[in-house]
């Protein structure tokens, strides 16, 4: 019977002969845990690049949601006229009117032919249209030049260009 449990009494006792302890191993284990603990540097802290600038324009004191501050800034020299009468076309934005042809005679002024909810006005240099008292400074056979008078963010008061295309609505002011 002996001879049976043989093997595997062999394999036990050598098994038991490898869980032993390894001083060997534990000692370069603890060595190297040593090392690393003496080697270890602290991180440098970052560098934050320096924060920009910001210098705030000019505070100008109005509080755009202020009604004073649309009085304050009509005062100026560029403002618009306010006691004059509107005109009927000054009642729609640009995006609204559509320029339909001019007709010119010999010896008389330009006229053009402006469509707003359907109805048709004949209109000349001078007449103001738009809501943001426009005024026709020309006339030519394939559009309409509009000078408009807009208040910039200070208040001020000034003019730009906006082209109106003949049978085209106006889709972007400059």
């Amino acid at each position: 019977m002996m001879i049976k449990h043989t093997p595997a009494l062999l394999l036990a006792l050598g098994l038991t002969a490898c869980v032993g302890p390894h001083d060997d191993l534990q000692q370069w284990m603890n060595d190297t845990r040593q090392a690393a603990k003496a080697n270890l540097q602290q991180p440098e802290p970052p560098q934050l690049p320096t924060p920009a600038s910001y210098t705030p324009p000019i505070n100008s004191n109005m509080n755009a949601f202020n009604s004073a501050r649309l009085k304050m800034g009509m005062q100026g020299s560029n403002a618009p006229d306010m006691n004059r009468p509107k005109e009927v076309l000054e009642n729609f934005s640009l995006e609204n009117l559509l320029y339909v042809g001019s007709l010119s005679g010999a010896g008389k002024a330009t006229s053009a032919y402006v469509s707003a909810d359907n109805h048709v006005y004949t209109v000349k240099v001078g007449n103001y249209l738009g809501q943001n008292y426009g005024r026709i400074t020309a006339i030519h056979p394939d559009k309409l030049i509009i000078t408009e008078q807009v208040e910039d963010t200070y208040g001020e008061w000034t003019q730009r260009q906006v082209e109106m295309p003949l049978n085209e609505p106006v889709s972007n002011q400059n």
